[in-house]
């Protein structure tokens, strides 16, 4: 089920192997680092087995459009979203052969993404409806599907986001109903510029945390708080603090069981 492990938000980020992670001049612009290249690799951890996937985007701006195309096994997807009027269309061309599939991104008048839907032959198959606060930061996450609703609210202390509301609502039986406080973590790693694996940039989704994440907690709000699942962040930076490389370990609880381990290798445009 997509939310197992529940909501990973990439805009907000263990311990850095970073190099200097304090000494970036406040002069630079990080404004001009875009992402051009993340490989990435997925291992899911079952007991004593393991299974790893892998898959590398390529990432090319022309103006306002956004152009990355994903390879994995021996599928090449091209994905190219356009803005027109305040709304970017996305297209996508599975082994050069044009999807069915088309995405929308509503943007609002500060830039960010106000709503976003997917459609298969022009049938809404799901939609998010995203609130800000007045600083732009991200407030409220709301994803419609099919069968169940995810809606995550943010609260925030100092300008950081220290804990949300996580919640999964069910529209049919067989899908349980869940509620889960989520407990975010620091490191002293600042945030430079936004990194992503897919997708359009982060930018996209509200002012960004000061700070890189180190650690998120989910507490069951249904059983009696326990912990349900940890995630845990490891970051390596450039000497301008730019993250080219960052591995997130999930844990089940009880037992800080390892089910999954997620890293990306990033490389920037203009380094």
């Amino acid at each position: 089920m997509r939310n197992i492990f529940a909501f990973i938000f990439l805009g907000f980020g263990c311990l850095s192997c970073s190099k200097n992670d304090t000494a970036s001049p406040s002069a630079i612009d990080y404004n001009q680092y875009k992402i051009k290249t993340a490989t990435h690799s997925l291992r899911n951890y079952s007991g004593t087995t393991s299974s790893i996937s892998f898959d590398t985007t390529l990432y090319v701006y022309d103006g306002t459009t956004c152009k990355y195309t994903r390879k994995q096994n021996n599928n090449t997807v091209e994905y190219i979203a356009t803005l027109s009027n305040g709304l970017y269309t996305q297209v996508s061309y599975v082994n050069g052969v044009l999807s069915s599939q088309k995405v929308y991104y509503q943007l609002n008048a500060a830039g960010y993404i106000d709503s976003n839907w997917i459609t298969n032959n022009t049938t809404v198959a799901q939609s998010s409806k995203n609130h800000y606060n007045a600083d732009g930061s991200l407030a409220t996450a709301i994803s419609y599907y099919q069968t169940y609703t995810n809606r995550v609210q943010y609260n925030y202390k100092n300008g950081i986001a220290n804990y949300a509301h996580s919640q999964r609502i069910a529209h049919i039986p067989s899908i349980t109903n869940a509620s889960d406080s989520v407990v975010y973590e620091y490191t002293n790693l600042p945030y430079r510029a936004g990194f992503y694996s897919t997708g359009l940039p982060v930018s996209f989704t509200g002012k960004p945390a000061k700070n890189l994440l180190q650690k998120t907690t989910y507490y069951d709000k249904l059983n009696n708080n326990a912990i349900r699942q940890t995630i845990e962040y490891q970051y390596q930076t450039n000497e301008i603090g730019l993250v080219t490389r960052r591995v997130l370990n999930i844990h089940t609880q009880p037992g800080n069981a390892l089910v999954q381990t997620d890293t990306t290798a990033y490389t920037y445009y203009g380094k």
